[in-house]
């Protein structure tokens, strides 16, 4: 699409949607000139088979995230792979949102290499948009460093400035004004709308929409029958350039409902102690984002899944869970020694929800609460301190420790500090 600097938006809405391009690959190739001009895959661990992220030049060649490794060096025999830098980017994406926030008040971060940014409050300080972007480009390679760019779209809802933004050049800003607003949603395909997930585009397919402009074509009583009350209501909005749910709770205070955490193995493993170290690994991860973010809960959850076998269950206590020991009790002896294990592991799982705010539980009478409560705080502040198994529990002592993972849609923003 054609940038437009200084075309027309209406006078109540106006956003930006920045987006870092080829987010972790260009980081990594950022840090190490080596790396530049070249193709890179990126994996979410040594030793791990799928590309989560390719570089613009690995891109070129067809390298797309969810690729398998196979496929990838397939594709292109001089793949570089490289491990995650899950801390370059946790802290690069803390560096946007002090950038962000120097230039507008209001910034909702979706993801870690993308953020909107409400231009509302600031259009006598950025009259021009289209400079605007120029300058938030500008200063983020000033931070980041010179090899990092990114995609500016500018539009009166986040959904526009997210479109444009999404099927644009690399390095560009562009503007949805009222001239070109009927282009866009004629021509961006499905796979760059947000709010559009696979199952939702092949119902459109199956009665001949391919666009939201098509959309515009059929009445209410059809959507409904096509896609139920919904998602009739969420593809209307979309198709006059309105944001849709997904995009209008960007923003909410509501805390969350869940916090969980899952892994896939390296192999199918048939060790008890092995899988005693992995659950609690991962019980102690969700504790510390549960307390940090000042929660408990009462559910817990968790799963073991192997080749083609799997148990879960879950367990809902009549007290809030906020310690690492009493939660595990739960999941190690009242759930995972009842599922009789006849198969071995490559996945599991720990979820805690039906989550509420600290301050409005009442705390229990019990002393042997309160000395765990005391003991946990006190493991909370050396942790702070030191990082995060600076002191640990001697199941974690004869084995390598599983480290925190940030999730590209970082459902956990206010955990990471990035609301």
């Amino acid at each position: 699409m054609k940038a437009s600097p200084n075309g027309n938006h209406p006078n109540n809405q106006l956003w930006a949607h920045v987006d870092i391009n080829s987010y972790f690959a260009t980081l990594l190739q950022q840090e190490n000139p080596y790396l530049r001009n070249k193709p890179v895959g990126v994996l979410k661990a040594a030793g791990r088979t799928c590309i989560i992220a390719a570089s613009k030049e690995a891109k070129t060649y067809g390298v797309i995230t969810g690729c398998r490794l196979a496929e990838a060096r397939a594709l292109c025999p001089k793949l570089i792979t490289v491990p995650a830098p899950f801390d370059l980017c946790l802290s690069a994406t803390r560096q946007l949102r002090t950038i962000f926030t120097s230039f507008v008040p209001d910034v909702e971060i979706f993801s870690l290499d993308e953020a909107f940014l409400d231009l509302r409050p600031c259009r006598r300080l950025y009259p021009d948009p289209f400079e605007f972007g120029k300058l938030v480009q500008h200063t983020i390679k000033e931070t980041l460093g010179s090899w990092v760019t990114c995609n500016v779209g500018i539009g009166r809802s986040r959904l526009l400035a997210k479109m444009t933004g999404e099927i644009s050049p690399k390095g560009s800003v562009t503007q949805v004004t009222e001239d070109n607003i009927l282009s866009l949603l004629a021509s961006t395909p499905f796979s760059a709308v947000c709010g559009i997930g696979h199952r939702l585009k092949q119902r459109l397919c199956d009665i001949g929409i391919s666009s939201l402009l098509q959309v515009s074509f059929l009445s209410d009583e059809e959507l409904v029958s096509t896609l139920g009350p919904f998602w009739a209501v969420e593809v209307r909005k979309m198709s006059g350039g309105e944001d849709p749910e997904l995009l209008q709770r960007i923003h909410s205070n509501d805390h969350m409902k869940c916090v969980s955490r899952t892994i896939t193995g390296y192999g199918l493993c048939d060790s008890e102690e092995i899988i005693k170290r992995t659950l609690y690994n991962l019980t102690l991860e969700v504790i510390t984002k549960v307390r940090i973010m000042k929660l408990a809960g009462r559910r817990v959850s968790m799963f073991v899944q192997g080749r083609d076998e799997s148990w879960r269950g879950h367990h809902t206590s009549q007290s809030y869970l906020q310690h690492t020991a009493e939660m595990f009790s739960y999941v190690y002896d009242r759930l995972y020694k009842t599922c009789h294990r006849t198969f071995p592991v490559l996945r599991f799982g720990v979820a805690l929800s039906l989550l509420k705010e600290q301050s409005g539980i009442q705390e229990p009478l019990f002393s042997t609460w309160h000395t765990q409560e005391r003991l946990e705080s006190a493991v909370d502040s050396i942790r702070e301190k030191y990082g995060n198994f600076a002191i640990r529990s001697g199941l974690l002592t004869t084995g390598p420790v599983i480290k925190q993972e940030v999730t590209g849609y970082l459902g956990d923003k206010k955990f990471y500090g990035l609301e």
